[in-house]
């Protein structure tokens, strides 16, 4: 399925004074204002694989309390899930193999989509 900015750009065939060209721009416009905008966690999705989150107090390897984090659903240690990232400071009583580790304070307040990947040099 062809993204609805794609659509718009290849119907034009003058970019800037074209209606659709213009469309399209203000759509990747609010795209963009929209992922930077912080969220409270109740709204977070939890199936959609890391998200920056904003962590109050939490100390170790980060910047400004934000980190990158992903939802874990492990049944058998705990029913309804956690929030985990790869920095700050370890909980002394559990680490996982892996990249990510489980954090005590980790305990997000708000969160927001990670931005795009940045467009490769030609």
């Amino acid at each position: 399925m062809k993204d609805i900015v794609e659509e718009l750009r290849a119907q034009c065939h003058e970019h800037e004074s074209d209606a659709r060209w213009q469309a399209a721009a203000e759509i990747e416009r609010l795209r963009q204002a929209l992922a930077a905008t912080w969220q409270p966690m109740a709204s977070a999705p939890k199936d959609e694989g890391p998200l920056l989150l904003f962590c109050p107090g939490l100390a170790g390897h980060v910047a400004d309390e934000i980190v990158v984090g992903t939802w874990r659903f492990d049944e058998n240690r705990r029913s309804l899930g956690y929030w985990v990232s790869d920095v700050g400071q370890l909980d002394p009583g559990f680490a996982e193999t892996g990249p990510w580790i489980e954090y005590r304070e980790l305990q997000p307040e708000q969160w927001t989509r990670l931005p795009g990947r940045p467009s490769k040099s030609k």
